[in-house]
């Protein structure tokens, strides 16, 4: 994959940051609230939507969408809210700059209090460089996504798993004040930087490291300063863990991490299917490290893994959607893209079915695409199958990321292969 794709899949993750940025409730006793079935899935999700359409109302985009209306429909609430036309970042291009430039109650009541960097190269319109506008609620919203993963990872690991440091492998966390005084920089640097002092010292790779952008030079930095450290928990994507755990290796004079880091507990992954890396993990990681599967990204925490898994299960549970987090969750068949309409809920997922992501959040976005795919597979529960425009569709095959990863990942095992890099595109035929 290339430099754009992961630099692309970090920020639309944000999974380093929101993990750590959320060690704190979880260790005060949060408890991870889980629905339970289609019926409270949808009185919970339901609950969800009047509350921000009557906090959203009396903003700007609120005001504009009659969304005060909609939220005294009673009995009607969702009928009437899917009359909403389906929501892009171009539509909301003018407010987010508003928002960007301090201006109060535009898409959420207040002022945004950071801006979360997110990536534009994916985007339908090419516009390069986007950023999500993150209000309090937001941010405590995100937290809690984390706060749901880390308790999930410590019911099973125990609390051994914060006898040590916590890695956040990703990109540089320095967050850069605009013209009008809002951070604003990768979701990853807004949330660590929330992380308390008392917490502070289970953090990895340091704030001076965090910042560091320059990639070479942050992974040996990161290994000249861990190779010798008790490291329990690696939270990152798999691909620029793999260059980390090769330079950790060869400092620390082993073949494997595990030589290394024999104490290492959990492994966190979310933005890439996990598929194609499973050999290279099971070759620097114990087989009974526990592995917890993340879907964050700068727009809202979407779900986390059903539970945690063992490496050596060799495939990855069904993610659940986290449906009491404060966010409207809402999926669109592929199939019926142009049917907005027709979108359905969490609860109401199709086994098999490929469906685009929609989101309200507290952060003022409105049904608001994101451009990723997921497969359905139960109430409440998912799978990410790839991004919208990701896929190769030249003839209208509609091969999707996901189905690719897994083919790759198959040819990995019938070989015996370990994947470094990958990039798949169509061969056309040419005029003989």
């Amino acid at each position: 994959m290339d430099v754009a794709t992961v630099r692309d899949d970090f920020r639309r993750t944000g999974v380093m940051g929101s993990l750590l940025g959320s060690v704190a409730p979880h260790l005060l006793g949060w408890q991870d609230r889980r629905p339970r079935g289609r019926d409270e899935i949808r009185a919970s999700q339901n609950a969800i939507l009047e509350r921000l359409l009557r906090h959203m109302a009396s903003t700007r985009r609120g005001a504009s969408l009659g969304l005060g209306r909609i939220a005294g429909s009673k009995g009607l609430l969702v009928e009437r809210f899917r009359e909403l036309p389906v929501e892009h970042y171009a539509d909301i291009a003018s407010e987010i700059e508003a928002c960007a430039r301090g201006e109060r109650d535009v898409l959420f009541r207040g002022r945004a209090v950071a801006l979360a960097q997110t990536s534009g190269t994916t985007s339908e319109a090419k516009t390069g460089e986007r950023y999500i506008p993150q209000s309090r609620r937001l941010l405590a919203h995100h937290a809690r996504g984390g706060a749901a993963a880390l308790s999930r990872l410590s019911q099973v690991a125990g609390p051994e798993l914060f006898g040590g440091r916590m890695l956040m492998l990703g990109g540089s966390t320095r967050l850069e004040r605009n013209p009008a005084g809002i951070p604003a920089g990768d979701l990853s640097g807004i949330t660590v930087s929330r992380i308390p002092w008392f917490l502070a010292s289970l953090y990895e790779p340091g704030r001076k490291l965090a910042l560091e952008s320059d990639w070479s030079a942050k992974v040996r930095g990161i290994a000249r300063r861990l190779v010798h450290a008790d490291v329990r928990l690696v939270a990152g994507i798999p691909s620029w863990c793999q260059v980390l755990f090769q330079q950790v290796c060869e400092m620390g004079g082993a073949h494997r991490l595990r030589e290394v880091w024999p104490e290492m507990r959990a492994f966190v992954h979310g933005g890439v299917s996990i598929d194609p890396y499973l050999p290279m993990l099971r070759e620097h990681l114990a087989p009974d490290t526990w592995m917890m599967e993340v879907y964050p990204s700068s727009e809202a925490f979407i779900a986390v893994g059903s539970r945690p898994w063992r490496l050596d299960e060799g495939v990855a549970p069904d993610l659940e959607l986290l449906t009491a987090h404060d966010v409207y969750l809402e999926f669109l068949r592929e199939d019926l893209a142009d049917r907005p309409d027709l979108a359905v809920g969490a609860h109401d997922l199709e086994p098999g079915a490929l469906y685009r992501v929609l989101l309200t959040t507290p952060g003022g976005l409105v049904r608001h695409q994101i451009g990723d795919l997921v497969e359905g597979r139960a109430p409440g529960m998912i799978r990410f199958a790839g991004r919208v425009k990701g896929r190769i569709s030249v003839f209208g095959e509609h091969v999707e990321g996901a189905r690719l990863a897994e083919a790759l990942a198959e040819a990995c095992r019938a070989t015996d292969s370990v994947v470094r890099e990958w990039h798949v595109a169509p061969v056309l035929p040419t005029a003989s």
